[in-house]
């Protein structure tokens, strides 16, 4: 089976790079900037944008941001996405106000306390390093549009429509996107599997891969997407 993996705010095609030696065929998506596109419409445009990039029917994995964009894939074109696997992620994605404003008035500390928000207490100290390092590199507008795209969404009135299989991967430590706002999707897919990666964070597919990995293995068994 194909999988299409799609990446959060504040973050690129990097937050797979454990998953690929698992995944029998994957396309990793990259999301252009739409510097011309509202916030408000941003979400629309990017599900627009992957879906033009599938070539075949896919199983669409979506963290956090990418996870609202794989929502809006699965309801705008069913016969593309066959299965839905959706980390950290949520029906809706509220954004505390407070870091709204700062990535618009103080965007460089906003986005330092972001990565500390997003990793487990327990993250080895040379990858909170690297990751405070990395995020400095990143476009401060582009955040502030981001988040405030992620603040704009929700699907839970829409989500019954989704016709395709669902599986859920959160983190027990995770911040940014908590087991309570995952479970939301149980009031719509009261069947959908929720697991939970331990001593991980936001980034659980990089902070914790081998339980990461393990939980994509038994989700392509359980669901027959091997």
């Amino acid at each position: 089976m194909h999988w299409y993996l799609i990446h959060g705010a504040v973050s690129s095609p990097l937050t797979w790079s454990q998953q690929l030696r698992i995944l029998p065929r994957v396309i990793r998506a990259t999301l252009p900037p739409l510097r011309d596109v509202a916030a408000s419409q941003l979400i629309d445009a990017w599900a627009d944008t992957c879906l033009g990039e599938l070539t075949e029917p896919s199983i669409v994995m979506g963290h956090s941001l990418g996870g609202a964009i794989a929502q809006l894939m699965a309801l705008k074109c069913p016969t593309l996405v066959r299965g839905l696997v959706l980390v950290g992620t949520g029906p809706r994605l509220p954004v505390n106000p407070a870091l709204l404003q700062a990535l618009k008035h103080t965007p460089r500390q906003a986005l330092e306390r972001i990565v500390r928000w997003s990793l487990s207490s327990r993250i080895d100290s040379v990858f909170l390093s690297n990751s405070l390092s990395q995020v400095q590199t990143y476009d401060v507008e582009r955040a502030y549009r981001e988040f405030l795209a992620c603040d704009e969404f929700d699907l839970s009135a829409q989500l019954r429509d989704v016709a395709c299989p669902v599986a859920l991967v959160g983190a027990d430590e995770d911040r940014m996107t908590p087991i309570a706002l995952m479970q939301e999707f149980h009031q719509v897919w009261p069947t959908a599997p929720l697991f939970q990666v331990q001593n991980a964070g936001h980034m659980m597919m990089l902070e914790q891969p081998k339980q990461f990995n393990d939980i994509i293995l038994r989700i392509m068994r359980d669901f027959g997407w091997e």
